[in-house]
């Protein structure tokens, strides 16, 4: 049989309620990994899986150090077997469009790592997790799926890490890809998704992440925000700065203002948009402010990208060829 590897690292998948009744009020990452795969025996007519425990947190806190472990045991994974058909995670939905982003600009292997979580905890009544993690590991398995990098599963539909995005709180199809649309879907009929087309960048692929990482904040746009944040994280030596803009990611003249006149070392500045959709395009005020647009990134992917470029020590200039080449 087909061999997958199980990376568990907690969230609302393997979450805890005291009653099946309870979808909001839970404890996240209570199951272990072998668990999850217990409430699903299907899995076992799909493929042969190991499982192992990198963490067992709600998303929300998960550190760098977390990230770490992942891309080290996925990368060793996949070059020490070379039969092994690929990947999937399970995590919790905070913050899995991150975890699914830094693997897409680390991971240059054409056998898919495949994300899965769940909006309601594995107590609940009509619980998604077991089925989405019964369709990640399909779609794992799928021949299709091999060269769309890092993939995400949920609620049936199959996104790509760059797009993909949580939208909502509640609701299992809380998932989508704003701008674009899911890549393709899986249901008990298979997984219909196209073979991907050419080769794709993986820019970071041979990068070592290090136990120190740097601070990125992610400032937020707003009516009159007051200059305060700006002017401490610039004090306070920051080497990235992410500005959610207002619109097409605008800053404020108060924040220009800011920037205009810091007489320090200015930070390596990506902009991106609070509006959910849409790209952040180039503007003449971003060379003289020492600004860079994200395209389409938002902007807590735009923070992962920004942290990569820093820990390989890019200037702005490769910044901008690096954010250049997405769209």
């Amino acid at each position: 049989m087909s061999r997958l590897l199980l990376l568990a690292t907690g969230g609302t998948i393997a979450g805890c309620a005291d009653d099946s009744a309870t979808l909001n009020d839970y404890t996240a990452g209570v199951l272990g990994g072998d668990a999850l795969l217990a409430a699903v025996p299907q899995l076992q007519d799909l493929a042969t899986i190991s499982f192992e425990q990198i963490a067992n947190v709600d998303s929300a806190d998960l550190s760098f150090a977390h990230w770490r472990a992942l891309v080290g045991r996925i990368r060793d994974a996949l070059a020490e077997d070379l039969e092994l058909s690929g990947v999937v995670i399970t995590h919790g939905t905070n913050t899995l469009e991150e975890t699914a982003w830094l693997l897409q600009l680390m991971l240059d292997d054409p056998r898919p790592v495949v994300l899965v979580g769940a909006m309601r905890p594995a107590t609940a009544l009509s619980a998604d997790g077991p089925l989405n993690l019964l369709q990640g590991v399909q779609v794992a398995l799928s021949p299709a799926a091999r060269g769309h990098g890092v993939l995400v599963v949920m609620d049936g539909q199959i996104h790509g890490a760059q797009g993909v995005t949580k939208l909502a709180t509640q609701g299992v199809g809380a998932f989508a890809s704003p701008g674009s649309g899911p890549l393709g879907w899986v249901d008990d009929l298979g997984v219909h998704l196209l073979m991907a087309s050419g080769s794709r960048q993986v820019p970071f692929a041979e990068l070592a992440l290090p136990e120190l990482w740097p601070q990125v904040p992610i400032l937020y746009g707003c009516v009159e925000p007051h200059p305060l944040l700006l002017n401490a994280c610039l004090r306070a030596g920051i080497t990235g700065l992410v500005f959610t803009g207002t619109g097409a990611g605008q800053l404020s003249a108060g924040e220009c203002r800011v920037l205009e006149g810091w007489a320090g070392k200015r930070p390596l500045m990506l902009r991106a948009n609070r509006c959910g959709s849409g790209p952040v395009h180039a503007c003449s005020e971003d060379e003289r402010l020492g600004l860079l647009p994200a395209g389409s990134l938002n902007p807590q992917k735009a923070r992962v990208l920004l942290l990569l470029a820093l820990i390989a020590g890019l200037d702005r200039g490769g910044l901008a060829e690096l954010v250049s080449a997405r769209p």
